[in-house]
């Protein structure tokens, strides 16, 4: 993955070391801009659909939406977001998760995806999370087995990027 300086232009706090100092609350409008420039990072930008300003704010606004931004020493680091809070069924979309450049390789994103699972099935009492992910995203796919999910099928992408995605699900133990 590309190297990047911090969201304040310099290097993040503590190297290229594991990252200790983890924290994650919900995103407000004022982080959006770290929030578009990590996804517009090209080591991210490949693997998402739609981006930009305006998706952020739809999902702010979404109360079946949760977005979250990880920080480490009050710098913003990445992003999750949560979706079909609303859902009856229990069943809870981990949708979007992104690590900023400078961030990445140090154990961030695996510790994000643990916390934004743990919360799907905590706080919000999915029995389920699905995420989908696409077929060539191999880093991605093998932190997401890692971490107890298993491939359940295909499921067609979005008509911008029709390329099959694969259903990958997490049931609560």
């Amino acid at each position: 993955m590309p190297e990047g300086g911090g969201a304040r232009g310099g290097a993040p706090a503590g190297g290229r070391g594991a990252v200790t100092a983890l924290a994650v609350r919900l995103t407000g409008p004022a982080d959006l801009g770290a929030v578009t420039r990590y996804e517009s990072d090209p080591g991210a930008a490949g693997w998402l659909g739609v981006k930009g300003l305006a998706w952020h704010e739809r999902a702010l606004a979404d109360p079946d939406q949760e977005h979250l931004l990880a920080e480490v020493d009050g710098e913003p680091a990445g992003f999750v977001v949560l979706a079909g809070l609303r859902e009856t069924a229990g069943t809870v979309e981990l949708r979007r998760i992104v690590v900023g450049p400078a961030f990445q390789g140090r154990g961030l994103g695996r510790r994000m995806f643990r916390t934004a699972v743990a919360r799907a099935h905590g706080l919000h009492g999915a029995h389920r999370v699905w995420l989908d992910v696409k077929p060539g995203n191999v880093r991605a796919r093998a932190l997401y087995t890692s971490e107890g999910f298993i491939e359940n099928g295909t499921i067609a992408g979005p008509p911008e990027d029709p390329e099959d995605l694969i259903l990958m699900i997490h049931d609560a133990r």
